[in-house]
């Protein structure tokens, strides 16, 4: 398609099933459609319509992947969510992909979307990225996973999750020789760059949504920092007071980043009443506790600090907030794995294997 005065108008296809990311659809199809681009929906069948995980978005696609050849388009976009392993059985959008990529094409794909290029055998060689958790499957499939907001390895461009949209989102603009709303993309090494407002602007996380994010974060963890010091107090062990303490100092370190990135926003950081109830209920628990009852206490802590932030993270569309939630939840998880192992080195044989499984001969 051309534009009024005769130029070519850029085309970009966009993959979708049922339960994609939400904005993980939708910040592209909306940077891209301000920019002037054609976009294209693709589905796996016709006159489906599909909704995205978290239900803030719904779509109809404009064609299947059958209709279509890659020579349609200049790039072809694969969102995150369960969405891509159901793109994955359809061999048509796997050819579409296959064909983008021998062609030269921009290929773009962020969170689970590298599902797909693993189906496409187009990972071999490459550097790349994706959600942590399909980080093994990516390496089986012959890329080198670079754990960063935004990996580019030729005409591929991949992220990691919702908190790199913006990176992600600009770096296919630029590419593709679009600007931003009239104005020059900024550069995607910049980190001064406030990255948070073209995520809202193109309908990821409002400012009061990553303040809200940011204070929820910040109350869980200056509690979970006064209930790790009782535990201090109360501990008789000398290396669980000794771990206990390394876990205070990274919490602290925690609450500082936070009250830093509200800072940012004009926002002050307070202690809010929420966690005192939680406290004293806590401290009233803490008078009869032993050793063992501290580090079960303390593991069920981390691991809803681990949870937490991993959710949090992947709520927001901010690079910045969601990096320092990332860091959160892997200082949590290191430290979770060094309490567990004092924790199995302490109970010994009180902490039971599980059973294998006896199968009742036939």
């Amino acid at each position: 398609m051309t534009t009024e005065n005769g130029a070519k108008r850029t085309r970009v296809a966009i993959l979708v099933e049922s339960h994609f990311e939400d904005s993980e659809f939708q910040l592209p199809y909306k940077a891209l459609k301000n920019a002037g681009a054609e976009v294209i929906v693709l589905g796996t069948r016709m006159n489906d319509e599909y909704k995205g995980k978290k239900g803030k978005v719904s779509i109809k696609p404009d064609a299947t992947a059958t209709e279509v050849r890659s020579e349609d388009f200049d790039a072809v976009i694969i969102p995150g969510g369960a969405a891509p392993d159901k793109i994955r059985r359809n061999p048509n959008a796997v050819r579409l992909v296959m064909n983008a990529v021998a062609q030269g094409k921009l290929v773009a794909s962020v969170c689970h979307g590298a599902q797909v290029l693993i189906e496409a055998d187009q990972l071999r060689g490459k550097q790349a990225t994706g959600f942590s958790c399909i980080r093994k499957d990516m390496q089986n499939a012959g890329a080198t996973y670079v754990n960063e907001p935004l990996v580019v390895d030729g005409n591929l461009i991949t992220s990691r999750q919702p908190g790199d949209l913006p990176l992600f989102v600009t770096a296919i603009l630029t590419r593709l020789g679009l600007s931003v709303e009239g104005s020059t993309p900024p550069d995607t090494g910049d980190t001064s760059y406030e990255w948070w407002k073209l995520g809202a602007a193109w309908g990821g996380s409002s400012r009061d949504d990553i303040v809200k994010t940011l204070n929820i974060a910040f109350v869980g963890e200056r509690y979970t920092s006064e209930a790790f010091q009782e535990y201090a107090n109360k501990t008789t062990d000398p290396e669980l007071k000794l771990v206990i303490q390394e876990i205070i100092n990274s919490k602290q370190r925690h609450v500082g980043l936070l009250e830093k990135r509200l800072n940012d926003f004009g926002e002050d950081a307070t202690w809010q009443a929420a966690g005192s109830d939680a406290f004293a209920r806590l401290q009233g628990w803490l008078q009869s506790s032993d050793d063992r009852e501290i580090m079960r206490r303390a593991l069920g802590d981390l691991q809803t600090g681990i949870v937490d932030g991993s959710g949090l993270s992947a709520s927001v569309t901010d690079p910045a907030t969601a990096a320092i939630l990332d860091e959160i939840a892997e200082n949590l998880s290191r430290h979770e794995a060094r309490l567990s192992d004092l924790y199995r080195a302490r109970m010994g044989e009180t902490v039971m294997p599980p059973q294998p499984t006896t199968v009742p001969a036939s």
